[in-house]
């Protein structure tokens, strides 16, 4: 009987471990026959009901919000558009950077609006999708070929691992949509923070039962203190370049929500061009493991 308590005893400790506030519904602890352990359980179930529905309620209240200030910013953006179209002999050039301004700052609020609605929306996109990993990839870079052109940094895609044929697909169990958001971002940022005639390689392998994508580049890199609060909504290391590139500092906090719903993980480390490298992690799928 000892033994047997200590055994369930053990299995809720681990349970209790691997809550995380994206499965609090998961994780509640069943009926123990010891009483005190059994009124902690009751008490540990509550708390997370309560969160659960706390977590709830600022998803829906940061969704309803993003709504609402979607409507304002789309009407604003519209007769900026109409004034740009127009000429205004008569305006003066205080006038001119004035509505200039009101542009650049309306146009990184719409993209911060649209941002925070998808991440308030990330859990209730369907995760069934069956991703070619290698053609997703190549649309990310073919979409920001413009922006690498503009940096003048080279983008390399090397999607096979050794000993893998060149012409091998490899598939995701995932929201194509927010796999294709999370590598764009990772991207973009190498882009962004990259230096003059430098590079950016993405790289795609599966190992045993894993998907393992890197984003690396030939920038200054991170450093190891600011490797976990890059991950935070608006931190910025350098708030001024980030802003001046345009950043609205939730790139890498959606980044690292998208891997964390499809049960991956994330890294960042220096490469040996002491650049960075983005690693992540994640299941290959049950559904499709036996088709690659």
């Amino acid at each position: 009987m000892i033994a047997k308590s200590l055994h369930q005893a053990g299995y809720e400790v681990d349970t209790v471990e691997k809550v995380q506030a994206q499965n609090l519904a998961d994780y509640t602890i069943e009926e123990n026959r010891i009483a005190e352990l059994d009124r902690l359980r009751t008490s540990y179930n509550k708390m997370l009901l309560r969160l659960s529905e706390s977590f709830e309620t600022q998803r829906q209240f940061t969704g309803n919000a993003a709504h609402e200030l979607r409507t304002p910013l789309a009407l604003i953006q519209a007769q900026l558009d109409l004034y740009h179209t127009t000429e205004h002999p008569d305006s003066t050039t205080v006038a001119g950077e004035t509505i200039q301004m009101v542009t650049e700052q309306n146009e990184r609020l719409s993209k911060l609006v649209r941002t925070l609605l998808d991440m308030s929306e990330l859990q209730t996109v369907s995760r069934n999708d069956r991703i070619e990993l290698h053609s997703l990839i190549e649309e990310v870079l073919t979409d920001l070929e413009p922006l690498a052109q503009e940096k003048k940094v080279e983008l390399i895609q090397r999607s096979q691992g050794a000993g893998a044929k060149a012409d091998e697909e490899l598939f995701l169990t995932g929201s194509d949509i927010l796999i294709y958001r999370m590598l764009y971002n990772l991207v973009e940022n190498a882009i962004k923070y990259n230096r003059e005639n430098g590079s950016v390689t993405v790289s795609a392998i599966k190992e045993k039962n894993k998907v393992i994508l890197k984003v690396s580049d030939t920038g200054n890199g991170i450093d190891e203190a600011f490797r976990e609060q890059i991950f935070e909504p608006f931190f910025r290391i350098d708030k001024s370049r980030s802003r001046e590139l345009g950043g609205v500092g939730l790139g890498l906090a959606m980044v690292r929500e998208v891997v964390r719903v499809h049960d991956g993980t994330i890294e960042v480390y220096t490469n040996k061009h002491s650049g960075t490298t983005f690693e992540v992690k994640m299941g290959i799928g049950a559904d499709f493991e036996k088709a690659v």
